[in-house]
C-alpha cells in the first residue's frame, strides 16, 4: 500500500496484523499473506486498520499560503486543477478550497482531485460533516464563514464541497493516473 512503516510504527503494523489473524483464526503469517493475495475484502480491512486518519483543517497553514501564491501565478481565465494525496477525511482538500476562495479565486475556477487509499475516510470526506476536533488553532474564523453548525457537527457549504472530487486510489499502483487529468499544482499531505 506504500505506507512508510516508520510513520505508523512497525510494531503497530505487526500488532494490527496479529489481531486480524487472530480474529480470522489464521495460525501463521504465510496463510495470512495468501489470504491477502486472494481476498480484496481482507486487503481493504487491513488498509482501514493501518491507515492513520488524524488530520484537521489548516494543519500546516504555511503550505496553504504557498498554494495560494502558486495559484495566483496560473492564468486567470483557466481552471485551476490541483491533486492532493493522501486526503484522508477531507480536511486538507477542503482547506485548499477555502484558502483559494479566501484569496478571491472563484470556486468555479477551482477543481481539486483528492485521493486516498481508505474508502472509509473518503466516505467521511464526502459527507463534509466535521466535529470540533477537526478545527484546531487560534484562528477559526473560516469555520464561521464556510460551515453551518448542526446537531451532527459542522456542515461545509456546497460552494466549497463542489470544488473537490474524491477518488479512491493508491499512488503506487501502476494504473493510478488512468483517468486523471493533468494538474497545475500537486499537494502532498504528510501524516
Amino acid at each position: 500500500m506504500g505506507l512508510d512503516a516508520a510513520s505508523v510504527g512497525s510494531g503497530s503494523i505487526q500488532r494490527i496484523i496479529r489481531l486480524r489473524m487472530k480474529g480470522l483464526g489464521i495460525p501463521d503469517a504465510t496463510a495470512y499473506r495468501e489470504l491477502l493475495s486472494r481476498s480484496r475484502a481482507e486487503w481493504d480491512e487491513l488498509v482501514e486498520a493501518v491507515v492513520v486518519t488524524e488530520t484537521w483543517f489548516f494543519r500546516d497553514p504555511e503550505a496553504f499560503g504557498v498554494v495560494v501564491e502558486a495559484a495566483r501565478a496560473c492564468p486567470s481565465g483557466s481552471t485551476l486543477r490541483v491533486l492532493t494525496i493522501p486526503c484522508s477525511s477531507g480536511e486538507e482538500p477542503y482547506s485548499l478550497a477555502i484558502a483559494l476562495r479566501d484569496a478571491d479565486i472563484s470556486a468555479e475556477r477551482v477543481r481539486i482531485d483528492a485521493v486516498d487509499i481508505s474508502s472509509r475516510a473518503l466516505d467521511r470526506a464526502k459527507s463534509a460533516i466535521y466535529g470540533r476536533n477537526s478545527f484546531r488553532g487560534k484562528d477559526l474564523s473560516y469555520r464561521e464563514r464556510y460551515f453551518r453548525s448542526t446537531k451532527d457537527g459542522f456542515v461545509l457549504q456546497p460552494e466549497i464541497r463542489n470544488c473537490v472530487k474524491f477518488i479512491e486510489g493508491n499512488l503506487l499502483n501502476s494504473n493510478f493516473a488512468a483517468g486523471l487529468h493533468s494538474y497545475d499544482l500537486f499537494f502532498a499531505g504528510i501524516f
